[in-house]
């Protein structure tokens, strides 16, 4: 799976079970543009995918994880010392850890715990 780099196509990786998710896929719906939605629960995006999205967001894998969350901290414990790599098999395996949709047209990539932020996204 390759993720568009143009300005002619808008890429939503989001989690359908999560309302924000399915909000953000809908107003990039809305747009004159192909759409290419990767639902996590659906499909499964490899190290590499995961190692690609963290670089072009500049942060670390890690980040792309909202450790604070109650369920992540119930269902994973302390993960103050994973490696790269435990964060990599972890979201392999566990695709819905991911903090928020990403989206992404051409150069922009953008992480969206907003529905809202789409409209900004969009201009």
């Amino acid at each position: 799976m390759i993720f568009a780099n143009t300005d002619k196509e808008i890429t939503v990786i989001y989690d359908s079970n999560e309302h924000i998710g399915r909000q953000i896929l809908a107003y990039a719906q809305t747009e004159n543009l192909p759409i290419h939605d990767v639902d996590l629960v659906h499909q499964k995006l490899t190290p590499t995918h995961w190692v690609g999205l963290a670089k072009r967001l500049n942060i670390e894998v890690k980040n792309l994880v909202n450790t604070d969350d109650p369920d992540f901290v119930q269902k994973f414990g302390d993960v103050s010392e994973l490696s790269e790599d435990d964060w990599l098999k972890l979201f392999v395996h566990n695709p819905d850890i991911l903090r928020a949709p990403i989206v992404m047209k051409g150069e922009k990539i953008v992480m969206m715990s907003n529905s809202q932020d789409m409209l900004h996204f969009l201009d």
